[in-house]
């Protein structure tokens, strides 16, 4: 629209505007209104007609209206409410199973969160473990929210739980925290079956106890291995980067020459790299736990793998190649100082391997503690170890091998030596402690000082089971002899 248009609309406009302005104010000269308020009055007559009373009918059904309509209307408020915040639950809860699976939660804690495992570099030996995380599906049994909240923005120090919240230097706010707090809440399994799990976890222990020995073989068996490995590397890897450029090199040059099969890879290259792929397998080079796969490669089929295409196949085989020689250079590039750490690893589990601290001797429990009761000291035994063990028994996440003395402390304060009799005056007192957890600020036994860190279980263990640990950590020994 062009500007002079604009303007004549404009004027059109203005002008319409002042034609009725000055005809208002000739008719108001022409019949002068006095105003409402110089007006004669209306009489009785005029006022109190039917209209009036239709009026004031109306008036009186609509307050029988809002007399019965605004209380009914309160009375449905609760409800209505409940139902806003079942709805902000229910959001919460899918804020945080996203922030979950984001965040990949379960890597660590399992499926389902039924329990897990986490890759971790145990200190005292500085190898790497499967450091067995806890399931999180029955944790409200035995912490409160503000409990879990800790635990979610500071993590566990000296475990493979990092900080997850700001304050903890996470990467997550409170309302991710809270969210989710929301979403384990919402997965929590029945209190039958939090109760049930303690049979089978009495059994778990109890297996690993009597297997360590063979456990700690496998672990002396495994840095013995990667002993040898870091010793080979500067022999391998110009072997591998043979292979690895002869790949490449067929790669590079894909797009040149005859292919059959019209996928984007020449036949040669299919040939050349299937062949390389093959050699090198055959050769049985195996590093890190890696080995080298041989590649199926038809220069008449463009998906000689069901589903995958030569030419992506073809870029994975040469990648897993270069990956290994990179694992190689490096290894080789500081053997000295990888060689030292892995023989100082073996050092120690050759130590433990003669120590044995993981050692329990259920019969001699039996006799010290249980009146020579072998099924009750083997439970409780093995009710410590699925359900104290974590925080009481230095390394004891950390497998067989890495495992301290029962009750020499972790998080959680030494329990042996009489410890349990030291704080707790009374056999009662400590049944009631482990059944509730600790308290931020409450004081518990005879000197302790509530934290907050002794989740309860109460709700996870029946009495006697309780009333089993207690027995055995305020017996003579832990280890039953």
């Amino acid at each position: 629209m062009s500007g002079s248009l604009i303007i004549a609309i404009v004027a059109a406009a203005v002008v319409s505007w002042l034609a009725y302005i000055l005809s208002s104010v000739m008719k108001k000269e022409e019949n002068p209104d006095p105003g409402p308020n110089r007006r004669e009055p209306l009489s009785d007559e005029v006022l109190e007609t039917k209209r009036l009373d239709r009026w004031l009918a109306a008036a009186v059904v609509f307050s029988g209206f809002l007399a019965i309509s605004l209380p009914l209307y309160f009375l449905t408020e609760e409800n209505r409410q409940e139902s806003f915040v079942d709805a902000f639950d229910e959001e919460a809860v899918e804020r945080g199973h996203h922030l979950i699976e984001e965040f990949a939660c379960e890597s660590c804690h399992g499926p389902g969160f039924v329990g897990g495992a986490a890759s971790y570099v145990e200190k005292r030996s500085d190898i790497s473990v499967s450091w067995a995380a806890p399931a999180l599906d029955d944790i409200f049994y035995r912490y409160d929210t503000e409990e879990i909240r800790f635990w979610l923005v500071y993590g566990r120090a000296n475990s493979p739980m990092p900080a997850w919240g700001l304050a903890g230097n996470g990467p997550m706010n409170d309302q991710q925290i809270d969210d989710i707090i929301a979403y384990l809440s919402s997965i929590q399994i029945p209190q039958e079956e939090a109760l049930a799990k303690a049979d089978t976890g009495v059994t778990v222990a109890l297996n690993r106890l009597s297997n360590a020995t063979a456990s700690v073989e496998l672990s002396v068996a495994a840095q013995e291995q990667l002993i040898g490995e870091i010793e080979s590397a500067p022999a391998l890897l110009p072997v591998v980067e043979e292979y690895l450029a002869r790949a490449q090199s067929a790669l590079d040059g894909a797009g040149e020459g005859l292919d059959t099969d019209d996928d984007g890879i020449s036949d040669v290259a299919e040939t050349t790299i299937a062949a390389v792929m093959a050699e090198a397998a055959e050769s049985g080079l195996e590093f890190g736990g890696a080995a080298i796969s041989a590649v199926a490669l038809d220069a008449g089929n463009p998906e000689s793998s069901f589903g995958v295409a030569d030419r992506q196949a073809a870029r994975t085989a040469v990648s897993s190649l270069n990956s290994l020689a990179t694992n190689l250079r490096t290894t080789a590039g500081n053997q000295e100082q990888l060689l030292m750490r892995a023989q100082s690893g073996l050092d120690y589990l050759l130590e433990a391997r003669a120590a044995e601290k993981w050692l329990v001797d259920t019969d001699g429990v039996a006799d010290a503690t249980f009146g020579g009761s072998s099924d009750d000291a083997g439970r409780a035994v093995g009710l410590f170890d699925a359900y104290c063990a974590r925080c009481h028994t230095a390394g004891y996440s950390a497998g067989a091998a890495y495992t301290q003395e029962p009750g020499s402390g972790s998080l959680g304060p030494a329990l042996w030596n009489g410890r349990a009799t030291v704080q707790f005056l009374s056999a009662d007192d400590m049944i009631d402690f482990i059944a509730n957890g600790s308290e931020l600020g409450k004081p518990y036994g005879v000197n302790g000082q509530g934290r907050g860190y002794m989740p309860g279980f109460g709700q996870v263990l029946t009495q006697r089971d309780l009333e089993l640990i207690v027995e055995y950590l305020r017996g003579e020994t832990l280890r039953g002899f």
